[in-house]
């Protein structure tokens, strides 16, 4: 009995009509109250739209029916996932696995839970038994890549990367996580990491570049031009804040702008964004070729990638070329490789002409000012006094992605302390929740004859206001290097905090010469390491300057270009006017 509305349901489920599916499962379970499945049909339901609580109800039901299937205690740790309550998910996934431990799929939702958690040794305990349980899960050895390269160790990252690329030559995920990760590695020069790149382009987007379709676009040059911007990160994620206020400012005489939004689960930030948008269009769920129909459909002109290589990419999107002129920007600090994209988008701090073009395939777009332009945090605290005038030393902090912290960071962060007399650093991400992390921090520095109480490491801390509270125990920010902060570089600044970066020759090591010279502290940027430190220490030692500098830059900020959207539109405009005026004259 029930099963002709259980299998009704199914098939709602399948095509997408949840609330039909609800309903049919109900109506199965009051003919049948023991089909167990159905329980958890109508907890994936409520997951689809959201409704977690409802979810979780119907899944503890499916577990009080039949305490030995694992699969109600997955559907509660994805639910949990969903709702960012990754122990509790962890709890769930747990008993799942020693329910099945040859279900491969269990292992990888705990290795993920544990990972957003921060207890990156212990996922890798749950890899390295999945690895012994299937010697070629690639699955395995990507997220052991992820996980070692949080960790600081850069090429056992690769490793295990290459590892998987050997295991699989035609699975796109390793190779893309080898790109993203060799930025990390300052054993690679640029050379080697845009020869990769070309690799990765050569094998997985020129075929699709060659069968690009002819375009009917309107080639009028001052038309109203319609402008795409695709995205897996319009919600709470460092992308939205530079990419948030130019959405609000673009004006509606230049550009009609579409967003292709790829975001997995939206938030309020999603929200917000939605609503700066002419044509929002959800392509989560869409395969590239549905989403390259839609945009030919839409007659995009040109469009913009926010995500380079990083997770949840549409590279084979842009290589199938939807639109006649294509770009990338923010989300990635190096090439996309790809022939099919024609231009990125940089300024002359990051990209001084003549000094970075033999690392592109593409084209280089300079924006006047700076290629970024940042929202400060709503819900950032009031900046508060200077920490040395009550704690009586000098605290440094970094808040960035400990990908970033080199050997040779923190050897020249030790110099720095050993230089400052009583001084203090605070170190803060994600990684440093992790034991094994913390360790091999504490022993880097021990080495270099800094003890332990001089070194306080923090986890991230995922409620925004509580991290912004942290910057006011700071007193000067150090940037990494060669791969520079970006968020994390404007945030300091606008609590007040100044930052000490070193230049590089690229990109990723550019960066913080262009926010801190369009935010006003051109005299923070190093151009050796000696320098560097030099800097650090000298700032440390004048209270008066640091007091002064608290007081002044968020103020600073706010009258830069750096948070001006409304110029910063006005220039971007302008350049894409061009690129358009350029494609037209083809």
């Amino acid at each position: 009995m029930g099963n002709k509305f259980y299998h009704a349901g199914i098939r709602f489920f399948e095509n997408g009509h949840y609330e039909k599916a609800i309903e049919n499962f109900r109506k199965a379970l009051q003919l049948n109250p023991g089909l167990v499945h159905a329980y958890n049909y109508i907890g994936n339901a409520y997951q689809e739209k959201r409704q977690f609580d409802e979810a979780m109800a119907y899944y503890a039901r499916a577990m009080e029916m039949s305490p030995t299937d694992p699969t109600a205690y997955i559907n509660a740790g994805i639910a949990c996932q969903n709702t960012e309550r990754d122990d509790t998910a962890a709890e769930y996934f747990r008993k799942a696995l020693d329910l099945a431990p040859h279900i491969e799929q269990i292992y990888e939702y705990l290795g993920f839970s544990l990972t957003n958690q921060g207890n990156l040794d212990e996922a890798l305990e749950v890899y390295i038994s999945l690895l012994q349980a299937n010697r070629t899960s690639v699955t395995a050895l990507i997220r052991m890549g992820s996980i070692l390269k949080q960790q600081g160790q850069q090429d056992k990252s690769e490793e295990y990367l290459r590892a998987a690329i050997e295991s699989q030559p035609d699975n796109i995920v390793p190779r893309q996580s080898l790109l993203a990760a060799m930025l990390y590695n300052p054993r690679h020069d640029m050379h080697t990491v845009f020869h990769e790149h070309l690799k990765f382009a050569q094998q997985f987007a020129e075929p699709f570049t060659r069968r690009t379709a002819a375009f009917p676009n309107n080639r009028s040059k001052t038309r109203r031009l319609r402008l795409g911007y695709v995205s897996p990160d319009y919600k709470n994620h460092s992308v939205s804040y530079f990419i948030e206020p130019v959405l609000k400012a673009h004006t509606g005489e230049q550009c009609e702008v579409f967003c292709f939004s790829d975001v997995q689960h939206p938030d309020e930030v999603t929200s917000r964004i939605r609503g700066y948008s002419d044509r929002w269009r959800d392509i989560a769920g869409l395969s590239d070729e549905e989403v390259y129909a839609l945009i030919r459909k839409d007659a995009i002109d040109i469009l913009i990638d926010l995500t380079g290589h990083t997770a949840h990419n549409r590279m084979l999107l842009f290589a199938r070329k939807p639109a006649p002129v294509q770009a990338t920007w923010i989300g990635y600090p190096a090439t996309t490789g790809l022939s099919a994209i024609d231009y990125k988008i940089v300024d002359d701090y990051t990209d001084p002409p003549g000094m970075t073009e033999q690392f592109y395939t593409e084209k280089l777009l300079r924006i006047p000012g700076c290629s970024l332009c940042y929202l400060p945090e709503r819900e950032s605290p009031a900046v508060g006094p200077l920490p040395a005038l009550s704690s009586g030393h000098i605290t440094f902090g970094s808040f960035n992605h400990f990908a970033k912290v080199t050997p040779a960071v923190m050897k020249l962060w030790a110099e720095i302390l050993s230089a400052v007399q009583g001084s203090r650093l605070v170190l803060k991400a994600n990684s440093l929740s992790d034991r094994w992390t913390q360790r091999y921090v504490r022993d880097a520095f021990l080495r270099a004859g800094i003890p332990g109480e001089r070194i306080e490491l923090l986890g991230w801390e995922k409620e925004k206001r509580r991290h912004f509270e942290t910057y006011n125990r700071i007193d000067i920010a150090l940037d990494t290097f060669p791969y520079h902060g970006t968020t994390t570089t404007c945030e300091a600044i606008w609590m007040g905090v100044p930052v000490i970066t070193l230049a590089g020759s690229v990109y990723a090591s550019r960066t913080g010469i262009s926010l801190l010279s369009n935010a006003g502290l051109p005299e923070f940027v190093a151009v050796t390491s000696e320098e560097y430190v030099e800097k650090a220490v000298r700032l440390a030692g004048d209270l008066q300057r640091l007091e002064s500098l608290r007081r002044g830059l968020r103020e600073m900020m706010t009258r830069s270009s750096l948070t001006d959207a409304n110029r910063f539109v006005m220039h971007l405009e302008q350049g894409l006017r061009v690129l358009w005026e350029r494609w037209c004259e083809m």
